[in-house]
C-alpha cells in the first residue's frame, strides 16, 4: 500500500483508470491521495460520458429523416428515444452535481451511474435492434434517482454549512472603515468574538454593502440570462430559415432537373425535324430532276425520229438512182432478134416485179 501511495500521481491515475468508475468511487476512502486522484477520474469520466453521448446522438440524428411521421417507422427510432431519455437523465444529474463540482466542493460521486450510461451507449452502438427504452433504462433511472436523493438529503446540507462558513471567513476581504474589524473563529465554542472597538452599526453597513453587491450581481445574471435567451431564439429562427431555404433549394433543384429533361426532349424532337426536312429536300431535288428528264427524253426522241426520216429519204433516193441505172442498161441494148425481144421483156418484168416488192415494204414502213 505504501508503494502505491509513493508512486507519482500520473502513474496512480493510469492504474486507477483501469478500474470501473464504481470501484474508483469506492477507493476514495483509502487515503487523501487516493481521494484526490479518484475525484479527478470521476469528474473526467462524467465529461467523457457527456461527450460520447452527444457524439452518439449526433450520429443517430444525422441518419434519421426530417419528417416526424417518417422517423417513427425508421430502424433507428428506438435508438433516438433511448438517447433522448439518457440526455434528460444527464441534464438532471448535471443540475444536481455540476455547480458544486465547479466550486470544487465535491466531485461527481455516483461512479456507478457513469458505468451504467456507458454500458447503455455501447449496447446501442453495437446492436441494430435494442430493447425498448423503459426496459434498457430501468436500472439507470433507479440508481440515478437514488444518487440524487442521497446527495440532496445527506451531502448537500454539509456542503451548505461549509459554504456559509467560507463566506463568513472571507467577509474581511471587503473594504471596511478604519480596518477595525477583526473576526476570530473558535472551533470549540463556535462563537465569533469581535476584537478592537467596532459598533454593530458599522457591521450592518458592511453587510448592507454586501447585500447590495449581491443584488447587483443577481441583476447582471438576469440580464445575461435574458441575452442568452434572445440569442437562443435568434438561433432557432435562423435554424428555421435555414431549413426553409434548404427545402427551397431542393425544390429548385427538382425544377432544374425537370427543365434539363424537357430541353433534352426538345433537342431530340428538333433533330428529328431536321432529319425530316433533309429528307424532304432530297425528295424535292429528285422530283425536280425527274421533271427535267422527260424534256430531254422528248428532244432525244425527236432527234431520233428526224434521223430515221433522213435515213428513209436517203434510201428512197438511192433506190431511184438504181432504177434509173437499170433502165439505162436495158435501153442501151438494141433488140436484134425475137429472142432478144423476149429476153428484154423478161428483164423488164423482173425489174418491175422487184420494184413492186421494194415499194411494198417501204410503204409498210
Amino acid at each position: 500500500m505504501l508503494q502505491l501511495i509513493n508512486l507519482p500521481e500520473v502513474v496512480l491515475e493510469t492504474i486507477l483508470s483501469n478500474l470501473s468508475y464504481d470501484e474508483i468511487a469506492r477507493n476514495r476512502t483509502v487515503c487523501k491521495q487516493f481521494d484526490r486522484t479518484c475525484k479527478k477520474l470521476l469528474n473526467r469520466g462524467f465529461n467523457l460520458m457527456e461527450k460520447y453521448h452527444a457524439q452518439c446522438l449526433r450520429a443517430v440524428k444525422s441518419q434519421l429523416p426530417r419528417r416526424e411521421s417518417e422517423r417513427r417507422s425508421h430502424p433507428l427510432a428506438r435508438h433516438c428515444d433511448i438517447l433522448t431519455a439518457i440526455e434528460t437523465r444527464i441534464s438532471m444529474l448535471s443540475m444536481t452535481f455540476i455547480k458544486y463540482v465547479d466550486l470544487n466542493l465535491c466531485c461527481f460521486i455516483p461512479g456507478k451511474v457513469i458505468d451504467e450510461i456507458f454500458r447503455v451507449l455501447r449496447l446501442i452502438r453495437d446492436s441494430k435492434t435494442p430493447p425498448r427504452a423503459h426496459e434498457i433504462l430501468q436500472e439507470l433511472r433507479d440508481i440515478s434517482s437514488m444518487a440524487m436523493e442521497h446527495f440532496d438529503e445527506k451531502i448537500l446540507p454539509k456542503l451548505r454549512n461549509s459554504i456559509c462558513t467560507s463566506v463568513v471567513s472571507h467577509v474581511g476581504a471587503y473594504d471596511l472603515p478604519n480596518a477595525s474589524l477583526m473576526i476570530s473563529h473558535h472551533t470549540n465554542s463556535g462563537n465569533v468574538t469581535l476584537a478592537h472597538s467596532f459598533s454593530s452599526e458599522k457591521l450592518n453597513q458592511t453587510f448592507k454593502k454586501i447585500h447590495c453587491r449581491t443584488r447587483k450581481n443577481q441583476v447582471l445574471v438576469l440580464s445575461v440570462r435574458g441575452k442568452i435567451n434572445k440569442l437562443k431564439l435568434r438561433m432557432k429562427r435562423q435554424g428555421f430559415q435555414m431549413r426553409t431555404q434548404s427545402l427551397k433549394i431542393q425544390e429548385q433543384g427538382k425544377q432544374l432537373h425537370d427543365q434539363i429533361v424537357q430541353i433534352a426532349e426538345m433537342k431530340k424532337h428538333l433533330e428529328e425535324w431536321e432529319q425530316k426536312i433533309g429528307d424532304l429536300k432530297a425528295e424535292l431535288s429528285r422530283s425536280r430532276e425527274e421533271n427535267t428528264k422527260p424534256d430531254a427524253i422528248e428532244t432525244h426522241k425527236l432527234q431520233h425520229i428526224d434521223l430515221l426520216k433522213s435515213r428513209e429519204s436517203d434510201r428512197g433516193q438511192s433506190k431511184d438512182l438504181q432504177a434509173k441505172k437499170r433502165k439505162l442498161i436495158v435501153e442501151r441494148k438494141i433488140p436484134s432478134s425475137a429472142k432478144d425481144v423476149q429476153f428484154r421483156k423478161f428483164l423488164s418484168d423482173l425489174l418491175n416485179s422487184g420494184r413492186s416488192e421494194e415499194d411494198g415494204p417501204s410503204s409498210s414502213h
